[in-house]
């Protein structure tokens, strides 16, 4: 019951409730595994073109079907189409495109490039241009086309400008001669001399004759390893990743890893099947994903495909030998030749993903998965019997009995995707926030299988996705914010069985995404920062914690709370989830067994009024900020209602 002001007729914040809480650092209930938050990144919409890498252009290689005067989605007949120009045509050719690879694995069918025929008119100015494309000043962008004639002479130019007929030019560079004969690449550099997060890529025909373009491209100068955007490489950094998952997610069953190696422009353009046939690029490829691994100090973890889409264990093996393999050999040598001559040693591969699901490629039932995970692990072990090998298990302990019992000797890691909220039953916030306890059960019933079954075999699991169904605003909320920390207090408590987890996803694919890029800028959700704020502070060791709280709110107990020990032992970590829906909690806290120094550091988050939600609009609406806190062997926390805490403890030592 909500007290009111009968004067101002207004409602009052309700009374806070009470709990206490005892920490005790003489007792270790168990271990955390180093690799336990990992991030999951995955070909979906723009989850890896036009979110996590940088390059600015759509359909460059002019794939997509084309408009009644030639030109492909996403390009435009420059400076507009206000009036007929007699001297400039377009066509969609098939017959002169810039060959790329394409085979029965590579894919990659027909090739297209954008046949320009070029005179003297009225219009001088004139050629092709795609708009919405975001430009910074002052900073350096190269832009690059292939070009084929036999007869155009004269130069082709390629500019930035603002996105209106007659608008300003910010940058503009002469390729100054096409030469004659076979295809050639060009490359300029363009620096604007002002912002606009709407800006024009233009590439100009002044001269005369027919000329082909193919493969444009343009890439900010500050790019990250891999090709990836700089702000969200920032932004992936500070997630401080044990792993990164790689390429999918539903879409590794659709993919093979030869469309994405080799030199960029040579590469096919896909269409995946998992994501509404979105035409995708090959620019982010295996070694761009490991490039950027590397960088973030994350292990890699590669999902390969398992009998979709004309897979084979041959096929997952010649990717570990690419990987893994030293130059001498086959794919090896393919490394090499990119680039790569030291084997990359990438220990952990997924074999599948999802396969129960009859939404993937290579769908089939349990016993058939077992039967192809043996061939494939076999196949994969042959080229480096050091891998990890992760399968595919389910939420359906039916499935998990089958794999484990016919498989389980090929196995490392049983993943295991959870996602929920897709009703209103479901929704329901006592139903959401118990949802994380229910896991917490399963875990410990599936470890008691995987040990019975495959005895003298350690198999730890990988919840490597997790989201929920609920719409934009609670995804971008706290909602979704404190779901993801109480998820990831079951997965600390469930240590070390639990040894790998990763949100759906990290850069866009759908609005679970925690970083939400778009082509002018970014924001990210609460989510995010939960991630964060528990990856920065993961201890090695779980310490007891007990809870006195008040009475369970519907069911679910409001308080839920994870401590942990640093492995040097410097330091004591309490992270504190206050799930009730209104009302804030006043903890007593009791360290024991540990002294610690008075000051703290007690980062909150927690948003300022009810439904607030981070947007691109709004980027901080909900943000963690830092709260001044004396700890000692006895001291208090106000847990606001809806937030999530973590207390870091520096340990004094004699």
């Amino acid at each position: 019951r909500v007290a009111t002001d009968t004067a101002a007729n207004a409602p009052l914040t309700p009374a806070p409730l009470a709990a206490r809480l005892v920490v005790d650092a003489t007792r270790v209930e168990g271990e955390v595994s180093p690799l336990l938050y990992g991030q999951f990144a995955e070909f979906m919409f723009e989850g890896v073109k036009g979110g996590l890498h940088a390059e600015l252009l759509r359909d460059r290689g002019f794939e997509e079907l084309p408009n009644a005067i030639g030109l492909p989605r996403y390009w435009e007949r420059y400076p507009d189409d206000r009036n007929d120009d007699y001297a400039l045509a377009f066509g969609w050719d098939s017959a002169t495109a810039y060959p790329v690879r394409a085979d029965s694995l590579t894919g990659g069918g027909v090739q297209h490039a954008l046949r320009v025929e070029a005179g003297d008119a009225v219009i001088e100015r004139h050629g092709v241009y795609q708009p919405r494309v975001p430009v910074r000043a002052g900073v350096p962008y190269r832009a690059s086309l292939w070009l084929r004639t036999s007869d155009y002479v004269g130069p082709v130019l390629v500019a930035l400008e603002q996105d209106a007929s007659g608008g300003r030019v910010y940058a503009e560079a002469a390729v100054p001669r096409v030469e004659r004969g076979e295809w050639r690449r060009y490359e300029v550099t363009l620096t604007p001399a002002a912002a606009d997060p709407l800006a024009r890529f233009v590439v100009l025909f002044p001269g005369r004759g027919r000329v082909w373009v193919d493969q444009t491209s343009l890439m900010p100068g500050d790019t990250a390893p891999g090709g990836v955007r700089r702000d969200v490489f920032e932004r992936v950094v500070a997630l401080r990743p044990a792993f990164l998952r790689w390429p999918g997610g539903n879409v590794a069953q659709d993919y093979h890893w030869r469309w994405g190696v080799g030199p960029r422009d040579g590469r096919p353009t896909w269409a995946n099947l998992s994501w509404k046939n979105e035409p995708e690029p090959g620019d982010f490829g295996t070694d761009e994903y490991l490039a950027l691994s590397r960088a973030l100090g994350a292990e890699p973890t590669l999902t390969v495909n398992v009998e979709g889409r004309g897979a084979t264990p041959e096929d997952a093996a010649a990717w570990v030998e690419y990987c893994n393999g030293p130059a001498t050999s086959r794919y090896g040598a393919m490394r090499a030749a990119n680039g790569h001559p030291e084997p990359y040693g990438v220990r952990y591969w997924e074999v599948g993903n999802e396969i129960w699901g009859d939404w993937v490629r290579g769908h089939s039932d349990a016993a058939t998965y077992a039967r192809n995970l043996a061939r494939y692990a076999e196949a994969m072990r042959r080229v480096d019997p050091s891998i990890r090998v992760i399968a595919v298990g389910d939420n359906d302990m039916d499935w998990n009995r089958t794999v484990l019992r016919d498989a389980g000797r090929h196995i490392d890691f049983l993943a295991v995707h959870h996602y929920f909220g897709f009703d209103s039953a479901q929704r329901a916030w006592p139903t959401l926030m118990a949802r994380p306890l229910h896991y917490e059960r399963f875990y410990r019933g599936l470890d008691s299988l995987a040990r019975e079954l495959v005895p003298g075999r350690t198999i730890r699991l990988a919840i490597n996705e997790y989201g929920l169904a609920i719409p934009e605003s609670g995804q971008h909320g706290m909602t979704a914010a404190l779901y993801g920390a109480r998820l990831m207090h079951a997965f600390e408590r469930s240590g070390p069985v639990v040894a790998m987890s990763a949100v759906s996803d990290l850069v866009n694919g759908w609005p679970g995404g925690i970083i939400q890029a778009g082509r002018h800028g970014l924001f990210v959700t609460p989510l995010y920062h939960v991630n964060q704020m528990y990856a920065a502070r993961l201890g090695r060791s779980r310490l007891r914690a007990e809870v006195d709280g008040p009475a369970p709110e519907s069911g679910v107990p409001a308080l839920d709370v994870v401590a942990s020990r640093s492995a040097d032992g410097r330091l004591v970590y309490v992270t504190a989830v206050n799930a009730d829906s209104a009302r804030a909690m006043e903890v007593q806290v009791e360290l024991r067994g540990v002294p610690v120094a008075p000051d703290a550091d007690w980062k909150l988050l927690a948003a300022d009024a009810p439904g607030a939600h981070n947007s691109f609009a709004a980027p901080d609406s909900v943000r963690p900020r830092r709260v001044s806190l004396r700890a000692g062997p006895r001291f208090g926390l106000r847990l606001p209602a809806q937030s999530v805490s973590v207390v870091t403890l520096r340990v004094v030592r004699d």
